[in-house]
């Protein structure tokens, strides 16, 4: 009777713990617009193991990516709207210099190289270290030797490398510079308006094979 007792126990803790990821799911979902739930995906994967990402090779550049900075999800309700705002409006002015999911390539070589071919524009070349999850990107004289310093996680189809978000914001500015120069393209925008948007987040690079 005890061990009948137990077994029924677990089986009420489990189901309540599964209602209540779902409620929590469904809540976020229906304030974010559904980015929620790559957030919930992301910290559970951080929690449990997502394996590390070797970097070295060629990778199609995704798009922009974006996570609230804090692990507390329940107090960054605003933060996953954040995610939402630089993912969608940085993707649409980097695409307007040029540099659009499945129009763009990172290649990290052996001996520490990197380069990144966007569209018509000539290659942004630079180097990098990895350590680990850890990795810091450094640009050569095309974005003025920008810096940025960086984790890199496993995606479902890729890997995401994740900054500070004003950080990121410096590079996307001196990436639309840099495309001026090459275009002289009027249609450029500037990441001026969602400069304050990017303190909510960590923000970089979406990467597939």
């Amino acid at each position: 009777m005890k061990k009948l007792a137990a077994i029924l126990g677990s089986l009420v803790l489990f189901a309540s713990a599964a209602g209540a990821q779902n409620i929590l799911g469904n809540i976020l979902n229906s304030v974010s617009g559904g980015n929620a739930g790559e957030t919930i995906s992301n910290v559970l994967t951080g929690v449990l193991g997502g394996g590390q990402v070797d970097l070295a090779g060629t990778w199609n550049y995704g798009g922009v990516g974006a996570a609230v900075k804090s692990d507390n999800i329940l107090s960054n309700l605003a933060g996953n709207a954040a995610v939402s705002t630089i993912e969608n409006k940085v993707d649409n002015i980097l695409a307007k210099a040029g540099i659009a999911p499945g129009a763009a390539t990172f290649t990290f070589n052996q001996d520490g190289s990197f380069s990144f071919k966007a569209g018509r524009l000539p290659a942004i070349s630079g180097t990098y270290v990895q350590n680990g999850n850890n990795v810091t990107m450094k640009f050569g004289r095309q974005l003025t030797f920008l810096q940025l310093d960086g984790t890199v996680s496993a995606a479902s189809n890729g890997c995401k490398i994740l900054f500070n978000g004003e950080k990121f914001m410096d590079f996307a500015t001196r990436v639309i510079e840099y495309a001026k120069k090459i275009t002289t393209s009027a249609g450029v925008a500037t990441v001026g308006n969602i400069l304050t948007t990017a303190k909510s987040v960590d923000a970089g690079f979406k990467l597939t094979r």
